[in-house]
């Protein structure tokens, strides 16, 4: 009888070892990368990450907003960051997330940067905040980051290698996923690259921003990104344009 206690106290006992320790936050922010700009950043990356390496027009094509991350962030900017962990200089001296076979197969479709154990260092680093198991906080994430491609990523594939109006982007949202547009923002950056034709700003990232859940610790409804404390839906995009590069040039 002792035994059959002892094992259903385990049984028990496993999910909940499993769960991060929630931090107080307010909000969650998701990251999305164009992987392109990413890579040109600096001279050595296409050298150096694997996802630069393996970076096509096709890849592109079929997943133009990667997963950078999915941050739980706090109003006063403050925001919580290893929770009850380590930073560490090299990613992949983290141990590895530990996920399902088809959810692996499905993360890594969206954060090309598994490669070089991105997701080790965001779990390490804001998963760990977020009060969710591994394999809840990386299904919610890949979810989220699903759910904006097929609202923009073909819009922004068809620009690939030219601009495009950033109000454009906000109508297409209107259309196609309405509760996103007032959510999202856009991040453009001029790179440090060799080639003096890439040195202009180019769309970087684009935000998201969701409400918290306060039971599940799940994102919730898309936030107005003046809520989150931005007041503008960009940043670094002169003239409301953006460049859209591409990974053929």
């Amino acid at each position: 009888m002792l035994l059959k206690i002892g094992l259903i106290v385990l049984v028990w006992l496993l999910p909940q070892a499993a769960r991060a320790e929630a931090a107080r936050f307010d909000y969650y922010l998701l990251a999305l990368s164009l992987a392109p700009a990413f890579c040109e950043d600096e001279p050595g990356r296409k050298r150096k990450f694997a996802q630069c390496q393996r970076l096509s027009e096709p890849a592109f094509r079929q997943t133009p907003l990667t997963l950078h991350g999915l941050w739980p962030n706090r109003a006063d900017r403050q925001h919580p960051a290893y929770c009850g962990r380590s930073a560490h200089a090299s990613f992949c001296s983290l141990p590895a997330v530990s996920l399902p076979g088809d959810s692996r197969a499905r993360l890594a479709r969206v954060m090309p940067a598994t490669a070089d154990c991105l997701d080790r260092h965001e779990w390490a680093k804001h998963g760990s905040c977020s009060g969710l198991a591994e394999a809840d906080y990386f299904a919610v994430a890949t979810a989220l980051t699903e759910r904006v491609n097929r609202a923009l990523g073909q819009e922004l594939a068809q620009h690939m290698g030219r601009d495009v109006s950033l109000e454009r982007l906000r109508e297409v949202l209107g259309r196609t996923d309405p509760a996103l547009k007032a959510a999202v923002t856009f991040d453009c950056q001029t790179p440090r690259s060799t080639v003096p034709a890439k040195r202009r700003p180019m769309l970087r990232e684009v935000r998201v921003y969701f409400a918290r859940d306060p039971r599940t610790h799940e994102p919730g409804q898309p936030l107005a990104y003046q809520q989150a404390g931005r007041r503008h839906f960009q940043s670094g995009c002169p003239g409301g344009q953006a460049y859209v590069d591409s990974p053929l040039d």
